[in-house]
């Protein structure tokens, strides 16, 4: 079995596809080493595939009218993203880069169809990611309007901590190379702000950051935070 195959098989949303079915997508499956920082597709780009991530992470980001960077999120291996090339057609209104140096799957839009027209299952696996994303966006809305300063980054730490974290004996470390402005463009604040908020949470002995890692102590006091 190819590295390529088997890593679409770790999927969840192609889980439902049979032998054959893979050996086929494997045949029209589209693969990208990407170096940190690297683009995979950005913003007026066509919307033709969706992707899957083999190793590494990659960013997701949008830019404001004013030119600030909004990070959007954070792709793990074996999670998808630019779902929409199965529904849209429209041009990309986004940017996605390595993060760290990654591996990238792209699957074209046609087969996807094909294998939801064959396969029912993976449209509702699709319809479910797409649904997951639209309430998590919703949930950041709310936050970057109505909450302060503080709980904003806190909660873009325990949304890091739950979605790429490590637990251990002394809380969760997440092992992401994030600056300071890495974390602003997640809460939606200046870098300046950023570096008070984090300096009051470690003087509390809630977290611990540097560029290689964030070390969160206590999540559950962080989750608390109103």
């Amino acid at each position: 079995m190819s590295n390529r195959l088997s890593s679409l098989e770790r999927v969840e949303l192609l889980a439902p596809l049979t032998p054959e079915q893979r050996r086929r997508l494997e045949a029209e499956v589209r693969t990208v080493q990407v170096r940190r920082g690297g683009r995979v597709y950005g913003p007026g780009e066509a919307s033709d595939e969706l992707f899957v991530v083999r190793t590494g992470v990659v960013k997701l980001t949008t830019t404001t009218a004013d030119a600030r960077e909004i990070i959007l999120g954070f792709v793990n291996p074996g999670e998808t993203f630019g779902e929409l090339a199965a529904a849209d057609d429209g041009p990309r209104d986004h940017r996605a880069e390595a993060h760290e140096e990654a591996v990238v799957c792209g699957i074209p839009r046609a087969t996807l169809a094909d294998l939801i027209r064959e396969t029912p299952e993976v449209g509702f696996e699709l319809n479910r990611i797409l649904g997951t994303r639209l309430r998590a966006l919703r949930v950041r809305v709310e936050e970057l309007l109505c909450r302060s300063a503080e709980v904003r980054v806190a909660r873009a730490l325990v949304d890091l901590a739950e979605a790429h974290g490590i637990a251990d004996a002394e809380g969760v470390l997440v092992p992401l190379r994030l600056s300071q402005r890495d974390l602003a463009n997640l809460a939606g604040l200046s870098r300046e702000t950023v570096n008070a908020v984090l300096q009051d949470l470690r003087a509390r002995s809630l977290v611990e950051a540097d560029r290689r890692s964030i070390r969160i102590f206590q999540p559950g006091r962080l989750r608390a935070l109103r």
